[in-house]
């Protein structure tokens, strides 16, 4: 009896909470799921601009032209904030020009401008000026993080659907557990055959039970990164202000960096915001996960490096634990597998506020006893 009314409870939470947050957790699954495999279907899909032909003699242009170049494309009024840059032959450089407004409602005035410039590496050449802010990649993503309400609305809803999605893991693992041997074994597989209402609930159940732990994991991380848990400290390095820039920074500035970190795959390149600001460089170990990375902070007007951070493996357990988040998220922490499992989990996910809401439909009619609380 005391059981039967503890069931009674949870189910009447899980309910609830399901109605709650039903449709946000439909739409951060699917863009979760289509997000899982971005990097690999933009290698597919913007070729052009991601590519270009070797020449022969494979020297690739001072950076700081380069910057000129991609700037002049992009115009004064937006601003490169970031430039990708791969070692790899043939890649081109991406520079990034992004300014938000996070105080904004709606998708339109959150991004007051996005764009990219695609440059080849060895001739200058503007490959490609992307508005970003109508990329497809870059909706799915505000879709996945703010709804496309901006952080001040959209952020807030996502994070508290988010919570209710914890809950509603928990109780649904409570509800599921079978409660003798006998019902134990129907617990595990899903009767195709069945008819649709029982169909519906072993969809709803099943796939709950096996996608558990995968979205538990992608929801804590989730929520790790909502509450701003795994963010990197503001440093109190600044630059020397009172110097005179040196001519060729930008390449004095990445010449170092490869120098510290010979086998990066790509460097990521912050310009510094403010005139007291340090130009962060990011040296990426690999393009397959973002944790196996070390970070430096370089004067912006000498080029002096002010700051080397720890690699990965020198790191303490939490702070680990904070560069895996990403990876532990995106499922990318065991490679193309992993990714595999997350856009899974993302699917199941996206479809058990719509098995559960049919079951509630369906509530009424009549059920298998086992169904029953």
């Amino acid at each position: 009896m005391l059981r039967s009314d503890f069931k009674k409870k949870i189910s009447f939470l899980h309910l609830w909470l399901g109605l709650i947050s039903g449709l946000v957790a439909f739409i951060l699954g699917i863009t979760g799921a289509i997000y899982a495999f971005a990097d690999e279907l933009k290698e597919i899909c913007y070729q052009d601009r991601l590519y270009v032909q070797i020449p022969s003699d494979q020297q690739k242009l001072s950076l700081d032209l380069l910057v000129t170049k991609a700037q002049n494309a992009l115009g004064k009024t937006h601003k490169i904030s970031r430039a990708e840059i791969s070692n790899k032959p043939g890649k081109t450089y991406m520079f990034r020009a992004l300014k938000l407004n996070r105080d904004a409602f709606g998708y339109q005035g959150y991004y007051q401008y996005y764009y990219k410039a695609y440059i080849n590496p060895y001739t200058g050449e503007v490959v490609k000026i992307e508005n970003s802010k109508k990329e497809f990649f870059t909706i799915v993503l505000a879709l996945h993080m703010n709804l496309l309400l901006g952080d001040k609305i959209g952020q807030q809803v996502v994070r508290y659907a988010v919570i209710c999605f914890v809950l509603l893991l928990l109780s649904g693992i409570v509800l599921w557990w079978p409660k003798n041997k006998k019902a134990a074994k129907n617990s595990f597989s899903i009767k195709f055959k069945a008819k649709f209402k029982r169909l519906n609930y072993d969809l709803h159940n099943v796939l709950g039970f096996y996608a558990f732990a995968i979205l538990f994991i992608i929801s804590l991380t989730g929520l790790a990164w909502s509450f701003d848990l795994v963010s990197e400290q503001k440093s109190a390095i600044k630059s020397d202000s009172t110097q005179m820039g040196v001519a060729g920074l930008h390449a004095a500035i990445i010449a170092k960096t490869n120098n510290l970190s010979p086998q990066a795959a790509y460097l990521l390149y912050n310009f510094p915001a403010k005139k007291s600001g340090t130009v962060n460089v990011s040296a990426y170990q690999s393009t397959a996960h973002l944790y196996e990375k070390t970070q430096y902070r370089f004067d912006q007007f000498s080029g002096k490096l002010l700051q080397q951070g720890e690699p990965f493996e020198k790191l303490k357990p939490l702070g680990k634990l904070k560069a895996l988040n990403y990876d532990l998220h995106t499922g990318s922490v065991m490679g193309f597998a992993g990714k595999f499992l997350a856009c899974m989990a993302g699917l199941i996910a996206a479809s058990l506020p719509v098995t559960g809401l049919l079951f509630y439909v369906n509530r009424k009619k009549a059920a298998p006893k086992r169904l029953l609380y």
